[in-house]
């Protein structure tokens, strides 16, 4: 990909809204291991809340707000398969609490996101980054409920070995990746800022910039979070860059993360309003490969 890059219809940058679906709910594990790892008081009082302000189905809130603005996303939907080490504690917050990619429910909103223009793509599990039979088979479970081939992955906790599984991804028909980002800090990771093709014309790699954890860290209160997010704005705007953000679907529950949601859509405003060009990953590949 060459350093300049001529965005459609004579936008300046591009906004590429992300959502990886870790959790669909709060489970009692979920409360518990926080307060293990953070003596959050906050997380434990959680075990015995219910309803909404234990829920992170915030799907239609999602479309809602992208709706108003008349943009769309990309979802990646996880299928995490890591089985639970008793003597392992890391791999409890890996294998319990999650969501089965064939559980009704699941599927219905995966359906009904993709019938209303939503992009559908794989949250590769934990150990797929580095295993070609596993992600192969996480892909085609996910193409049987949408009917249709899965163009985009980004991989749980942006675990990558550079190029090796860049590689994997491209052989079994994966068109880009998103996930080369940082998981502590917001910035471009290696001063990559614009999409680029590292093993051959037709697969992209869609940096990300901007993650909701470090944005939010708890040192910082909500204005100085936007302060940073109009930092990325100015520069995407600037360069000509692209500008991921990754927003989970808990971060769409104002009860246990107020403010962020409202954040969120105040990025999509302030990109509109300097002429941004707002798509999913798989529009983006697609400009890349045809437009650019």
């Amino acid at each position: 990909m060459s350093k300049s890059l001529v965005w459609p219809d004579g936008k300046k940058f591009a906004l590429c809204l992300t959502h990886d679906v870790d959790r669909v709910h709060k489970s009692w594990w979920h409360c518990a291991y926080y307060f293990a790892e953070t003596r959050s008081a906050y997380h434990l009082k959680s075990l015995f809340t219910k309803g909404k302000d234990r829920s992170y189905w915030n799907f239609e809130t999602i479309m809602a707000i992208e709706e108003k603005h008349d943009v769309r996303s990309t979802f990646f939907f996880l299928n995490e398969t890591k089985k639970l080490e008793f003597t392992n504690f890391e791999t409890y917050k890996l294998a319990l609490g999650n969501y089965a990619l064939n559980d009704p429910q699941i599927v219905g909103i995966i359906r009904k996101l993709s019938e209303g223009g939503w992009e559908i793509g794989v949250h590769g599990s934990y150990d797929s980054y580095k295993n070609k039979e596993l992600l192969a088979r996480e892909k085609k479970e996910l193409e049987m409920i949408l009917g249709k081939p899965v163009k985009g992955i980004r991989q749980h906790y942006l675990r990558l070995e550079t190029p090796d599984t860049w590689k994997i991804q491209q052989e079994i028909g994966f068109k880009y990746d998103a996930s080369f980002g940082f998981r502590d800090k917001v910035e471009f990771r290696d001063g990559k800022f614009l999409p680029f093709k590292p093993i051959g014309w037709d697969f992209v790699v869609i940096p990300l910039a901007m993650m909701d954890g470090p944005l939010f860290d708890s040192s910082m209160n909500i204005g100085e979070s936007w302060l940073k997010c109009e930092k990325m704005i100015s520069f995407a705007e600037k360069t000509g860059a692209i500008l991921t953000i990754l927003w989970h679907n808990n971060r769409f529950n104002d009860y246990e993360y107020p403010g962020q949601m409202r954040i969120y859509e105040r990025i999509i405003e302030e990109s509109k309003k300097r002429n941004a060009w707002i798509a999913t990953g798989a529009e983006i590949w697609n400009w890349c490969k045809n437009g650019s």
